[in-house]
């Protein structure tokens, strides 16, 4: 079943409309034809499953014909993460939705700032991949993506598990006691090359425990997605849904 994202302001009881490039794609590019049922997500939770009444390159009506609310009771789990080159990111961020990360936070860094450029760009992109990406794991709510920061400029909650993965820690694991159960737990990995020492003293005087994934050295984008999986597994993120 083809699944969209739509404008809560665009529902109207029963009535639901789709316009501008989502109508198009359906139209032109999908050709889907009045009749077809479809899943809908509003952005904040809501799965809808709606009938298509009317096609146009303009815009699509459709009828309602069940609402159902996701409330989910996971723990957040934030990743931030340095700027890395090329399409690295784009691959990272459609990947953090995927494993159900609850925001997303790119990270300025001093063996990364100078690629903070097009931020508005960037920043469409970014989005477009998240939507996307929902669509295709059957994300009701989309991760939020915060406006790239500098590691002092973060703020969360005081109850929030504060993990790094770091090159240089050798005798501690990532293991469920670090890991608080029902608190959130922000994730944060560095650039390529790893962080400044300046940075890594500045996150442990942060509060952040610093972590080990291996024996080996992995790549940044490894390393956010392996320790992503480890701490969802703990968290019973990737547990089934019930039936």
């Amino acid at each position: 079943m083809r699944r969209f994202f739509i404008d809560p302001r665009h529902i109207s009881g029963d009535l639901i409309t789709i316009t501008g490039p989502e109508a198009r794609h359906i139209a032109t590019v999908l050709r889907i034809t009045p009749g077809t049922v479809v899943e809908l997500y509003d952005g904040q939770g809501a799965a809808i499953l709606a009938k298509i009444e009317q096609v146009s390159g303009r815009e699509v009506l459709l009828h309602m014909l069940s609402r159902k609310q996701i409330i989910s009771d996971s723990p957040p789990l934030i990743l931030v993460q340095a700027l890395l080159k090329g399409k690295k990111m784009d691959f990272l961020i459609q990947k953090a939705t995927e494993l159900g990360v609850s925001t997303f936070i790119p990270l300025v860094t001093r063996y990364c700032d100078k690629m903070i450029k097009n931020t508005t760009r960037q920043t469409e992109r970014w989005q477009r991949i998240i939507l996307e990406s929902c669509k295709q794991c059957g994300r009701p709510v989309a991760m939020k993506l915060e406006a790239p920061a500098f590691l002092e400029q973060l703020n969360f909650p005081a109850d929030t598990t504060l993990i790094m993965p770091w090159e240089e820690e050798k005798s501690c694991p990532l293991t469920a006691q670090i890991i608080q159960q029902g608190s959130p737990t922000l994730l944060l990995v560095g650039p390529e090359g790893g962080f400044h020492p300046d940075e890594a003293a500045l996150a442990k005087q942060m509060g952040f425990t610093t972590i080990s994934l291996g024996p080996r050295i992995l790549r940044a984008e490894t390393a956010a997605l392996a320790a992503t999986s480890i701490i969802q597994f703990m968290s019973h993120n990737l547990d089934p849904s019930p039936c």
